[in-house]
């Protein structure tokens, strides 16, 4: 083996390994988007990966805290975050692709015990259990509602189970689902107060070719589901 030979394979092994096109980034939010069995998984996560080979676009997948991961999406080119709710405030934000699911934006309360509410507005004088980063939780907080923020929305079920809130801000899919996988019973929905899409939020600074490759991906997915 001659040096030339050598030389060029050490200089091949040298060079850093070429970065994926999109860096994803998720939070545990089931039935969207869990780890089961180590791999995350879940509803949303599906049909972004079938978006993402389709487009044949590469990419990392990360499962992280929810509010790291948006402020990863918002700051940094080539990060995209879901299941993102699309709302007004952060339209101009991100570089979208969706929608992926429907999750409309429902208050919880207990079967037995909770105070009589049919709508939000009813819900005023009461507390209601969000967490930190959602947007449902902060259009509460901007409507004037009390909310008790957790780190986390698994902990909101217990929460409410055992009357430390009054009520729980939540999806329409996500929460019953949740509640049914903590074990938790005698939860009922009381009052849907808006429709809502969740999507992929892209950085801004990302290339808006594989954000357009992405979104055309995604709507060929979604008409053969």
């Amino acid at each position: 083996m001659n040096r030339l030979y050598i030389g060029a394979i050490a200089l091949l092994l040298a060079q850093p390994a070429l970065a994926a096109d999109i860096r994803l980034v998720t939070e545990e939010y089931p039935p969207f988007n869990l780890t089961y069995n180590g791999k995350i998984a879940g509803l949303a996560t599906d049909l972004v990966e079938a978006t993402f080979q389709k487009a044949g676009v590469s990419y990392t997948l990360e499962m992280l805290p929810w509010a790291r991961a948006y402020s990863m999406a918002e700051t940094t080119p080539g990060t995209c975050v879901y299941s993102t709710t699309e709302t007004p405030e952060r339209k101009d934000k991100f570089l979208w692709v969706g929608p992926l699911v429907n999750n409309d934006w429902v208050l919880m309360g207990r079967a037995t015990g909770s105070p009589a509410v049919s709508k939000l507005e009813e819900a005023k004088p009461y507390t209601i259990g969000g967490y930190n980063g959602d947007a449902l939780a902060l259009f509460l907080e901007q409507q004037g509602y009390k909310v008790e923020l957790s780190p986390r929305d698994d902990l909101n079920p217990t929460k409410l189970a055992n009357g430390r809130i009054d009520f729980w801000a939540t999806g329409s899919e996500s929460g019953p689902h949740l509640a049914q996988q903590m074990g938790i019973k005698g939860l009922k929905t009381v009052a849907t107060f808006k429709n809502t899409v969740m999507s992929l939020a892209c950085n801004k600074g990302t290339d808006a070719a594989i954000v357009a490759k992405l979104q055309a991906s995604l709507d060929a997915v979604r008409a053969k589901r």
